[in-house]
């Protein structure tokens, strides 16, 4: 297995809950400047915006389209 997938692998969980935390810490700072927020709007809002820094990151690294799918990791 490549070493970038072994990487990958490793750190996957870490960077699922890292973009979770980001997401909720955005939703949180929403709900601290606006008392009155729709939360599910807030929510939709702020993931749009990620979407568009994920897209935008996308292109710059990946020329548009990031589709590599590492092997299964082991357990």
């Amino acid at each position: 297995m490549r070493a970038e997938f072994k990487e990958d692998c490793k750190y996957a969980d870490e960077i699922h809950e890292d973009t979770r935390d980001l997401f909720y810490k955005w939703l949180k700072r929403y709900g601290l400047d606006v008392p009155e927020m729709d939360e599910d709007l807030a929510a939709k809002l702020i993931l749009t915006e990620m979407r568009k820094a994920l897209d935008e990151l996308e292109l710059k690294h990946c020329g548009g389209s990031c589709d590599t799918e590492p092997p299964s990791c082991p357990n």
